[in-house]
C-alpha cells in the first residue's frame, strides 16, 4: 500500500453528497457538493518554505499546448490559464517519484522527506436510528487533514502550508485573524485551529509571506493557511475542511441533512473537529487495523485489494445522504453517480456487501421505504401465448432522480416503450429479484426475525409475483420467467441492470442471469418461510426451485458446452457475468444449499468462459462479462471473481485481477471511477463518479 499510484480519489464526509477530489499531480482539486462530477475547479499546493527554499507536493490543474498557443495569441481567458501555471512554478512541485502515497480505508498519505499531508476518512458504523439517534460524531460533514514537518535537523524556522489556487481566484474568501480559513460562500470551508497558531496568507505574492513567515491577506490569488516550525522541533498544522447544505431532497419526499440538528451552520463544524482530532486521529488507525491490515497480514485480502477497498469505500461515501424529514424519519440515499437516480435498487443489492457488514440498518431502512412507497402491482404479457395475465408486486427501479423523489409508485428512470430502440426500460423483473435479495440477506445476516415476522404477507406476495413471471396455469411452470410487465409498452421488452452492456445480456423475459437469480431468489425466499413458520411459503419456493432444477437442459449448449445467454433467443455470446448472481446467497450463507447438479452446471460454464478470445480479452487479458461485449464494468467483474473463486472454486487469471486494478486506478484516474470501461482499449465509456464499486466489500467477509 506504500507504492500506491496516482489517481484522482474521493475524500468525503458520511452522508454529505460531497468530496474533496485529489491525487492525481496533473488533475488538480475538484470540489463537489450535491454535484456528481470530478471536473478540477483549481491547484491544491501543500508545503513548506524558509527563506532558502520551498517544497510543495502540488495538485496542479494543467492546460494542454493547445490552451498555451491561444494564450500566447492573446485569448484573454488563456492568457488568465497561462499566468496561472507561470505562478505555480515560484513553489517549485515536488515531481512525482520525490512523493510516496500511502493509501487506506481511513487515510491517504502524502510524504516527501521530511513533510507529509494527510486526510482522515474514518468511515466509521452509523448507530441505528431506530435504537439512539444518530451522535454528532457520526454525521459531522467535514475531514480532519494534517500537514507535518520535522524540522529536527533544520537550522531555520520552516512555515508549513495548505493552499488552494482556483480558476476564478476571486470566488475564494481568505479570513485572517482569529479564525484564520478559506471559504467559497456558505458552501464549504478550509480552516485551520486558531489555538495552533496558524495564519493566513493570501495574494499574488504570497510566496514572499510564506518564505517570511508572516501572515498578509488581498483578496485575489491563491489562499493558504499557514504555521511557522520552529527549528529543532516536529510540528503539524490540523486542518478541516467541511461543507454545509440545509435541504437534502425534494419532490415526494422533502428532507434535510442530518447534520443539520447538530450544526447550525458552516463555521460550528471546524471547532467540533479540532476538539475531536485525536479521537478522529485514533479511529482511523483502528478501523485500517480491522479492515485490511489484519486481513493483508493473516493473507485473507492482498495489498492491491487493499487500496482498491480504499479507493471503493469514497467512492460510494461521495455520493451518500444522510437526511431527515419533517417527521424525523431517517433516510439514506446512495445517488448513482453521475447518472443521478435515487436508490437505484439494482445497486442496493450490489452494496449488501458493505451496508451489510458495517450498517444492516440502511438496507432496512432502504427496503422499508421501497416496500412503503415505491412498490406496484401489474399485468405480465406472454409472448408465445399473446396473452395478459396477472403478474403481482414489484419495485421501482429507483425512488427518484438528483434531488427529487419521485411520485410514489414510479421511478425516475423507468418508462413505457413502443420500440424496442427506445430508452429507460422497466425492469419490473429484476428488481422484484433485487428486492427479494435486500430483504432476505439483511434478515437472514441482521438475524432480525422480528422484522421478517412482520413482512410474512409481502413474502408471499412476492412468491406469487415470481410463480405470476413463470406462467399463470401452474401446469405450464418451468422455473424461468417469461412474462413482461404491460408496464413497458407496446416494445414488450424489460431489461436488466446489464442494459448499457449488450445483446445477450439486456433482455430479462428468458435470461440466463434473470433465471441464475431466480434460483438464489428462491433459495433465499425458502429460508425466510423456514424462519418465520410460514410452510406453505417455503413449499412454493421449494416446488419452484424443482422446477428450475428440470429446466437446466433448456439453457445448456451441447455443442460449446456452456448455458445459453438466453432460452427462448438464438444468442451466441458467453455471458460470464451470469454466475455473479450467486454471491448474495454466498453472504447469506446459504449457497451450500444449491443443488449440486445446478452447480455442476454453472461451474462448467464458467470454465468454458474462461478462456482467452471468449471472456478473456485476447488484446489485453481482462476479464468481458459478455463474450460479444467489450463494455465491461469493474464492480460486476468483482463480484464475478468472488462467485468464480469463492463458490465454484476456479482458478482466476492473474491478468483479470491485474486488468480490474488498471482499470479503476490508471483508465480512471481523472475521473475517480469509472464502471464502465473499453476491455480491449481500457477507455472509460461511462458510469462516472459511480459509488457500485463498494461491490469490492466481498473481500472483507
Amino acid at each position: 500500500m506504500s507504492n500506491a499510484k496516482f489517481y484522482q480519489t474521493h475524500h468525503s464526509p458520511i452522508g454529505a453528497w460531497a468530496s474533496l477530489t485529489f491525487g492525481a499531480p496533473d488533475c488538480g482539486m475538484g470540489i463537489e457538493v450535491q454535484n456528481p462530477g470530478a471536473d478540477a475547479i483549481g491547484s491544491m499546493l501543500i508545503g513548506a518554505a524558509d527563506q532558502k527554499e520551498m517544497k510543495t507536493i502540488g495538485f496542479i490543474k494543467k492546460n494542454g499546448e493547445a490552451e498555451k498557443k491561444t494564450a500566447a495569441e492573446g485569448d484573454a481567458e488563456q492568457k488568465k490559464n497561462f499566468l496561472l501555471e507561470k505562478m505555480l512554478e515560484m513553489y517549485q512541485i515536488l515531481p512525482e517519484a520525490a512523493v510516496t502515497r500511502t493509501l487506506t480505508p481511513s487515510m491517504d498519505r502524502y510524504q516527501a522527506g521530511r513533510l507529509s499531508f494527510t486526510v482522515y476518512t474514518p468511515y466509521r458504523a452509523l448507530t441505528d436510528p431506530l435504537l439512539a439517534e444518530i451522535p454528532k460524531i457520526e454525521c459531522v460533514p467535514g475531514l480532519l487533514m494534517d500537514v507535518e514537518y520535522d524540522n529536527t535537523d533544520g537550522e531555520e524556522d520552516v512555515t508549513v502550508y495548505f493552499g488552494v489556487m482556483l480558476d476564478d481566484m476571486k470566488r475564494l474568501y481568505a479570513e485572517e485573524g482569529a479564525e484564520p480559513a478559506l471559504t467559497c460562500r456558505n458552501d464549504w470551508m478550509f480552516a485551520s485551529d486558531p489555538a495552533d497558531g496558524s495564519f493566513a496568507v493570501r495574494g499574488m505574492d504570497a510566496v514572499r509571506y510564506l518564505r517570511a513567515g508572516t501572515g498578509h491577506v488581498h483578496e485575489n490569488g491563491p489562499g493558504f493557511l499557514c504555521k511557522r516550525i520552529p527549528a529543532g522541533e516536529k510540528g503539524c498544522l490540523p486542518l478541516v475542511w467541511c461543507v454545509y447544505q440545509n435541504a437534502g431532497s425534494t419532490g415526494a419526499c422533502d428532507t434535510v441533512y442530518y447534520y443539520n440538528r447538530y450544526f447550525a451552520s458552516m463555521r460550528e463544524i471546524p471547532p467540533f473537529l479540532f476538539a475531536h482530532a485525536d479521537e478522529i486521529r485514533k479511529e482511523a488507525i483502528s478501523l485500517d487495523r480491522e479492515l485490511t491490515e489484519e486481513r493483508v497480514r493473516e493473507n485473507r485480502m492482498t495489498e492491491s485489494q487493499a487500496e482498491l477497498f480504499g479507493q471503493s469505500l469514497r467512492a460510494y461515501y461521495a455520493s451518500t445522504q444522510l437526511l431527515l424529514d419533517g417527521e424525523k424519519r431517517v433516510h439514506w440515499n446512495v445517488c448513482e453517480g453521475a447518472y443521478l437516480w435515487r436508490n437505484t435498487m439494482d445497486l442496493c443489492a450490489d452494496h449488501l456487501a458493505w451496508e451489510l457488514y458495517q450498517n444492516p440498518w440502511v438496507v432496512r431502512q432502504i427496503m422499508d421505504e421501497y416496500i412503503d412507497c415505491y412498490t406496484y402491482e401489474d399485468q405480465v404479457y406472454f409472448a408465445d401465448k399473446d396473452e395478459i395475465s396477472d403478474g403481482g408486486i414489484s419495485f421501482t427501479h429507483d425512488m427518484g432522480c438528483f434531488f427529487h423523489y419521485s411520485a410514489h409508485g414510479k421511478s425516475g428512470y423507468e418508462r413505457e416503450n413502443d420500440s424496442r430502440n427506445g430508452f429507460y426500460f422497466y425492469m419490473t423483473t429484476e428488481e422484484l429479484l433485487n428486492g427479494i435479495y435486500c430483504i432476505a440477506a439483511y434478515a437472514i445476516v441482521s438475524g432480525d426475525t422480528k422484522w421478517l415476522g412482520e413482512r410474512l404477507e409481502l413474502l408471499l406476495q412476492l412468491m406469487t409475483s415470481l410463480e405470476n413471471r413463470d406462467a399463470q396455469d401452474p401446469a405450464d411452470r418451468n422455473g424461468i420467467l417469461n412474462g413482461v410487465s404491460t408496464k413497458s409498452g407496446g416494445c414488450h421488452l424489460e431489461s436488466t441492470t446489464y442494459d448499457a452492456l449488450d445483446h445477450s445480456l439486456l433482455e430479462a423475459s428468458g435470461n440466463l442471469y434473470v433465471f441464475i437469480k431466480t434460483i438464489g431468489s428462491l433459495l433465499l425466499l425458502q429460508k425466510c418461510f423456514e424462519r418465520t413458520g410460514c410452510g406453505e411459503g417455503a413449499e412454493r419456493a421449494s416446488s419452484m426451485l424443482k422446477r428450475c432444477m428440470d429446466s437446466l437442459p433448456v439453457f445448456y449448449d451441447e455443442t460449446h458446452k456452456r448455458m445459453r445467454a438466453n432460452a427462448y433467443a438464438d444468442i451466441e455470446g458467453y455471458v460470464i457475468a451470469a454466475v455473479e448472481a450467486l454471491v448474495v446467497p454466498g453472504l447469506c450463507g446459504v449457497a451450500s444449499d444449491l443443488p449440486d447438479r445446478f452447480m455442476e452446471y454453472v461451474r462448467e460454464h464458467a470454465q468454458n468462459c474462461l478462456q482467452e478470445g471468449v471472456c478473456i480479452n485476447k488484446e489485453t487479458g481482462g476479464l468481458q462479462l459478455s463474450s460479444s461485449s467489450m463494455n465491461t464494468w469493474p464492480s460486476k467483474t468483482i463480484l464475478t471473481i468472488f462467485a468464480l473463486e469463492h463458490l465454484l472454486k476456479l482458478a482466476v487469471p492473474d491478468s483479470v485481477k491485474r486488468e480490474l486494478e488498471g482499470w479503476c486506478q490508471v483508465s480512471a484516474r481523472r475521473c475517480t471511477i469509472s464502471d464502465q470501461i473499453q476491455c480491449d482499449t481500457r477507455q472509460v465509456v461511462g458510469a462516472t463518479y459511480y459509488p457500485r464499486i463498494i461491490t469490492s466489500a466481498v473481500w472483507i467477509w
